[in-house]
Parts: structure tokens; sequence; C-alpha cells
């Protein structure tokens, strides 16, 4: 699952089907209507510096376990709190995270201060079928 803008556009075709308003879809974030407090989704891959078993990733890049890890989808709202529910705000918000957590990957919800980068506010385990396979 590492095509982020395959992964993007899906979710901004999934939240148009559920009548969210997208306001604007690019192949790094789709930013979804939610009052003032907009959100932005992105994609942040995976960092796998070599997958395990004892594969050299040089020779065969796509084996391994550590090959599937399916990378993280970022909700950004504009706030500052440093809070889930600063970015969680509003039914709307609700269903973008329930939009979100439909995919197998880790979400990490974020504000303008509390960057993904950096970890964000905090960070939900994707599906129980991935766990301990990558990061």
């Amino acid at each position: 699952m590492g095509n982020s803008v395959q992964i993007l556009a899906k979710l901004a075709r999934n939240a148009q089907q559920l009548g969210l308003t997208v306001n604007s879809q690019s192949q790094s974030a789709v930013v979804i209507e939610n009052g003032s407090n907009d959100l932005t989704i992105s994609y942040q891959a995976a960092s796998i510096q070599a997958p395990m078993g004892g594969v050299d990733p040089s020779v065969s890049p796509f084996l391994g376990i550590g090959t599937a890890n399916p990378g993280k989808i970022v909700i950004t709202g504009p706030g500052t709190a440093g809070t889930v529910g600063s970015v969680i705000d509003s039914k709307v918000a609700a269903q973008v995270l329930q939009l979100c957590a439909g995919m197998a990957n880790n979400i990490i919800l974020a504000d303008s201060t509390h960057l993904a980068s950096a970890g964000g506010i905090a960070e939900l385990q994707g599906s129980s079928d991935w766990q301990n396979l990558g990061q």
C-alpha cells in the first residue's frame, strides 16, 4: 500500500460517496470541508531500512516481512491545541477518521504545531493483522 497517489484518490472518492465535500485533491493531499477547521489527509511513506530475514534489499527489495508496512495516513487540522478533540471536533471529522480507519494503515492525528513528522498528537494503530510488520 505504498502507492500514495492511488490511496489518496480512493480516500477522496470514498469521501464524496459519503456526501463529504472534497475542497481540493492533489497527488500529495486531500482537503475535506469541515467548517472553519478543514481537514487535510496526506500519506507518510513507511521508513524501511532493510527487510527482515537476512534478505539483501539491493538484490531482492520486495522480499522480507519489513516490506509489508503500508505507511501511515495523516489527518491534519489547522488548530494548535495539540489535542485529539481539536482535530476530531465534529461529525464530519469523525466520518473522516472512520473513512481513514477503513484502510490497513496507521493513522496519525496532527495539527499545525504538532506535525506528523514529529509524531503528531496521536497515532492510531491500523489493522491488527499488520502489527509487528515493518515499523
